[in-house]
């Protein structure tokens, strides 16, 4: 009887054992991270309804190297600040396999957030690192933050289209000595960059605008000469020329107040500035209308926009009417 009960006590406790690991496994990861070797990026997927991650979440613009591997990999370690090959170090690391890394742009001192290598900053979205996957502060604190070890990255090649607009990082003034080796991305209150977003120079004005004969009013951005409209706005202006631009109603969270993105129009993609104002983006009009290939021009005298289709386009399009009046005439011989 001892010895039965002396088995039962060590089955109970190899089984508590044995449930570690099949615990981990079934343990909840809230994201999927997959590294476009061909296009620099690196998106965020959540679970569709049937668990698979297929819900495209965020997008980071990254830079890769010839010795990034593809494949499938789960996350291990993670690391505030982190030695890389050549001297360097990185913030917010977060292994994939072996040497390969989630990390910042390289610092060149270990604790110093202001020793950024900041000519490395603006060749973000090329593939120059040495294997590890690059990104700004922002996006490799997020990873560190919200993706736990074991997160499944997946590592591909492809060049089809992106599932999400992918938005630039804000532009690092690589001639402001006393702020450039500060990632402008990095949230850190010490950051003397924050300085700069916290006093934005903008104003909220009414505009009147003049489309062919109609005349409405609407409410834009004023920033040093360049209205900036909401999604809402903008459409009002563009559709009284039948044009629809893909402008994206939420930008998700930003680190900056104000920036670019790009916006794919047909088979073209423009980069569109952008202002954040209470969570909401506006749209620089001038870049609006180079998308909607129109003209916009101010009138001094009377105060108002005016909006109409380029000459390029009217002939084009008076060229399509008298095609159509010569097969009609000729139809009716």
């Amino acid at each position: 009887m001892k010895k039965r009960v002396s088995l039962l006590c060590i089955f109970f406790v190899l089984s508590l054992f044995w449930q570690v690991p099949q615990k981990v496994q079934a343990a909840e990861y809230p994201y999927l991270l997959e590294v476009n070797l061909t296009q620099n990026v690196v998106v965020v997927y959540v679970k569709d309804e049937s668990g698979e991650y297929t819900v495209p979440k965020r997008i980071f613009l990254c830079s890769v190297g010839g010795a990034t591997p593809v494949g499938t990999f789960r996350t291990s370690d993670k690391y505030t600040w982190r030695p890389l090959f050549g001297n360097v170090y990185g913030q917010y690391a977060t292994r994939i396999t072996g040497h390969i890394l989630f990390h910042s742009i390289p610092y060149l001192k270990m604790y110093d957030k202001g020793s950024m290598e900041y000519t490395e900053y603006g060749k973000l979205g090329t593939s120059v690192s040495m294997g590890c996957v690059r990104l700004t502060a922002a996006d490799a604190k997020w990873i560190y933050d919200n993706c736990p070890s074991g997160t499944t990255v997946r590592i591909v090649r492809s060049d089809a289209p992106l599932p999400l607009t992918l938005q630039q990082p804000p532009y690092l003034d690589t001639t402001d000595t006393k702020r450039r080796g500060w990632d402008p991305t990095d949230p850190d209150p010490a950051n003397p960059w924050h300085e700069v977003q916290q006093t934005p120079n903008f104003r909220l004005d009414d505009i009147s605008v003049k489309s062919g004969e109609t005349m409405f009013d609407i409410q834009g951005l004023y920033q040093e000469g360049s209205y900036f409209l909401c999604v809402n706005d903008a459409k009002k202006i563009f559709q009284t020329i039948e044009k629809k631009l893909p402008l994206p109603t939420v930008l998700g969270i930003v680190p900056h107040q104000q920036g670019s993105i790009q916006i794919k129009e047909k088979t073209k993609i423009f980069d569109v500035a952008y202002i954040m104002q209470d969570g909401v983006p506006y749209y620089k009009l001038r870049d609006l209308s180079d998308m909607a290939e129109t003209k916009i021009t101010w009138n001094e005298e009377k105060q108002y926009i005016s909006i109409f289709v380029q000459e390029t386009e009217k002939k084009q399009k008076s060229w399509i009417e008298k095609l159509i009046l010569y097969i009609k005439g000729t139809a009716q011989r």
